[in-house]
């Protein structure tokens, strides 16, 4: 992806002084409906945090802050975003400060600890290069939405483009490469958001009859509309655009699942001495309670069904506002390779509320980095490799078995182990577990799924 010609001053300066857009609504394809028609936005806007993806010059974070969100948009343009300011500073009576950042989108560690209800994209995500890109963007915009959370993006109509026939179902470069865009496919957003994780909810396209034709009180009607005097649109396109959408909007959401629809993975009910956890009912056959930092605890062996034979819950928190800190990171000693090192991870996230509240109970944990295959990538994540002084009990109870920890987010692992917790922050109300498990020896303990076991057949 490049700058194309937003990095240019008097490019800046033409689109500006071409399209007028509201800062009362939130917009999406130009010339066309808005928020206030299309009601694609269905959380509470009130303290909500929300993330515009290529935010231009503010316009719909200025609406949305104007609805008490807490709003926070980058862009590539320095000169956009010098715009975007000053159209906030005319709001400075009404709205709380706006956060802005000059970045590429594909650089995600933007407003580093912060996670957010609602992210928006208008015409962004078709400057990256490829669908590969889209799909790392849409992972790692997934990582950074609160689970609920919803995503919404537009950009251009493959039909709008004189190869849309050969557009069906691959996505395509477009225009010379000083301004080229990416024309995606149906197949490959659809199928790209669901490998993901997303749900997607609605697909909207967007069309303007006779758009050369429309007066400026007619565009007025639009939140995303030309300035008096200034329609850029060709006669020549008006019979094109009355035949086919030149907008396609897609809205998709973060399932509460933390992405994987995973069905309460793990569930405790000591009274009648059941457990289920990967949504299979295990029993216990036997409680052994030790002591461990001062603090009693409770390891469970578990009726022989599966690889897991024992478990034991560390520790169990109901994230307060309380747990939230202002700003700052937490120093975490992990181990590479045999050496010691440091690793900064925001004072938010699941990681760090973790590591502080058993430090709290005087329990010492150690880390390490774990390697799982993600977004068609190998990529790496933090996890605690061993709690000190719990390990020494756990392999005392459950001799010559393979002991690991497990971390569940509202009863549930997030995206079943394949989203670092250090990516993942921490939101009031969420309910984190911190279990032992103690397994039969080998790597594969957690269930496959139904395409992986008929994959062994071959």
């Amino acid at each position: 992806m490049s700058s194309q010609h937003w990095d240019e001053k008097a490019f800046c300066e033409s689109y500006c002084s071409t399209w007028e857009i509201s800062h009362d609504q939130v917009h999406y394809g130009w010339l066309a409906p808005g928020e206030n028609q299309l009601r694609l936005i269905d959380i509470d806007l009130a303290n909500a945090n929300v993330l515009d993806i290529g935010c231009g010059m503010g316009e719909n974070l200025i609406a949305l802050a104007r609805q008490g969100a807490n709003c926070h948009g980058i862009d590539i343009s320095g000169y956009m975003l010098e715009r975007a300011r000053q159209n906030m500073s005319r709001y400075s009576d009404e709205i709380d400060h706006i956060h802005f950042k000059q970045q590429d989108m594909r650089q995600t560690d933007f407003f580093p600890g912060v996670s957010f209800d609602l992210i928006l994209s208008a015409y962004s995500m078709e400057y990256l290069n490829s669908t590969q890109e889209l799909k790392d963007l849409l992972y790692n915009l997934f990582k950074r939405l609160k689970p609920g959370g919803v995503l919404i993006f537009c950009f251009s109509h493959q039909l709008q483009h004189f190869r849309h026939n050969m557009l069906a179902n691959a996505s395509s470069k477009t225009g010379d490469d000083d301004f080229s865009t990416l024309i995606y496919s149906f197949r490959d957003v659809v199928t790209t958001l669901s490998e993901v994780g997303y749900l997607i909810e609605r697909v909207v396209e967007q069309g303007t009859r006779n758009p050369s034709r429309l007066s400026y009180e007619d565009a007025l009607g639009f939140p995303y509309h030309f300035h008096r005097d200034k329609n850029p649109c060709h006669p020549q396109f008006d019979s094109e655009s009355n035949k086919t959408p030149h907008t396609i909007i897609y809205k998709a959401r973060k399932l509460d699942t933390h992405g994987l629809e995973q069905d309460h993975q793990l569930n405790f009910h000591y009274d009648q001495q059941q457990v289920k956890i990967w949504g299979q009912n295990r029993s216990i056959t036997r409680s052994t309670p030790f002591m461990a930092a001062n603090k009693e605890l409770i390891a469970h062996q578990l009726a022989p069904k599966d690889a897991v034979v024992g478990l034991c819950e560390v520790l169990a928190i109901t994230v307060a506002e309380s747990d939230l800190m202002e700003s700052g990171d937490t120093v975490l000693t992990i181990d590479l390779d045999g050496s010691q090192s440091q690793l900064m991870v925001n004072n938010n996230c699941v990681q760090a509320l973790v590591h502080r509240k058993l430090l709290d109970a005087e329990l010492t944990p150690s880390y390490e980095r774990s390697v799982f295959s993600a977004a068609d990538e190998i990529e790496s994540g933090l996890y605690i490799k061993r709690i000190d002084p719990i390990y020494g009990e756990m392999d005392r109870i459950f001799p010559r078995r393979r002991p690991g920890i497990l971390v569940f987010i509202n009863g549930e692992e997030p995206a079943h182990g394949t989203i670092g917790l250090e990516d993942i922050s921490v939101t009031p109300g969420d309910h984190i577990q911190v279990i032992y498990i103690a397994t039969s020896w080998g790597k594969q303990w957690r269930p496959k799924k139904k395409g992986e076991q008929q994959m062994d057949l071959f």
